[in-house]
């Protein structure tokens, strides 16, 4: 270390500042922070992008077990594409995902607004309450007596009030109402926006107060502002996670009746067990693309930080762009 680097170092250090990097400094800390990130970067590659780059090399192929695997080009997606049975599995997935977001995405983060009201003591007994961890196997099996339409509780509970008997699950028309149904109880991602919630300052709902803002009215200006952000991120797995359901559709109803409840990976599913392979991988490609684009779409159209300035448009950037 030569003379002026010291006294610099030194200087830096009087005045409660980090001392200016040296070149030997920044190449230490680069290989310390790959050290760090070369374990995880293996991981995504080997078990993500890998899988991903095969699966994209297959779909082009007939991939079999044994023998040589020959190309095929579009023959897969073409026999996808052409399908009906791909186009009622994509409906459901849709139609599957949006039910589950409208019925039960508000749910949790009203319920965390609502805990935050509560005393503290009440509250911790409403979190215990609420994240108790269940088997999603076993809860498939306890619902599935539930909508029993010969001694169901909710048939029960029917024809009990007069009604006629329900057909629940076994309706092609309502089986998917009755899936999300559960959501409303078993979907908690509550914890998140809990702690969302108590990350905002308490000043800023004081200064509210003073206001004279009401309850309402500081949940509409204050909460959900700062929640936004984990309310888009927890939104954008919801969309992730209900395009590509399976395991509860395929316990409780395994796909019927008639195939009304039967996602587009339980139809990946029954490909890969007809030893389809290539067509199972380029209908799981078909799916990765809608779920792209709807990611795509989604973080284009929506500003996630309250605080940050309105994107502009395509349109003022290239009138921008042609002003220079």
């Amino acid at each position: 270390m030569t003379t002026d680097t010291a006294v610099a170092d030194a200087t830096a250090a009087e005045d409660g500042a980090q001392p200016p990097a040296t070149p030997s400094r920044s190449r230490r800390r680069r290989r310390q922070l790959w050290i760090f990130l070369a374990p995880a970067v293996l991981l995504n590659l080997v078990w993500g992008w890998y899988p991903l780059a095969t699966s994209f090399v297959l779909s082009f192929t007939d991939a079999r077990l044994r023998g040589d695997v020959t190309f095929t080009g579009f023959e897969s997606y073409e026999r996808m594409i052409n399908d009906p049975l791909v186009a009622q599995a994509f409906r459901v997935s849709i139609i599957f995902a949006v039910l589950s977001i409208v019925l039960t995405f508000v749910v949790p983060i009203l319920v965390a607004i609502l805990l935050m009201e509560m005393p503290r003591r009440t509250m911790r007994w409403m979190m215990l309450l609420w994240f108790l961890p269940l088997s999603s196997v076993g809860t498939a099996i306890l619902w599935r007596y539930v909508y029993n339409t010969d001694y169901g509780l909710l048939q029960s509970i029917a024809t009990g009030l007069g009604f006629d008997r329900q057909p629940f699950l076994n309706s092609s028309d309502q089986v998917l109402f009755w899936l999300v149904i559960p959501g409303l109880v078993l979907y908690g991602p509550g914890l998140i926006y809990l702690a969302t919630l108590q990350s905002v300052p308490t000043s800023y709902y004081e200064a509210a107060e003073i206001e004279g803002a009401g309850f309402w009215r500081k949940i509409w200006t204050i909460s959900l502002p700062r929640m936004r952000p984990v309310i888009l991120m927890m939104l954008m797995f919801a969309v992730i996670g209900n395009l590509q359901q399976f395991e509860w559709p395929m316990l409780m109803t395994d796909g019927g009746p008639g195939g009304a409840s039967r996602t587009a990976v339980m139809y990946v599913y029954d490909i890969l067990n007809q030893l389809r392979y290539a067509d199972a991988t380029a209908l799981s490609i078909l799916l990765f693309a809608l779920i792209m684009l709807v990611v795509a779409v989604m973080r284009f159209a929506i500003r996630e930080d309250p605080d940050a300035p309105p994107r502009r448009s395509l349109r003022e950037l290239v009138t921008r762009k042609g002003d220079h």
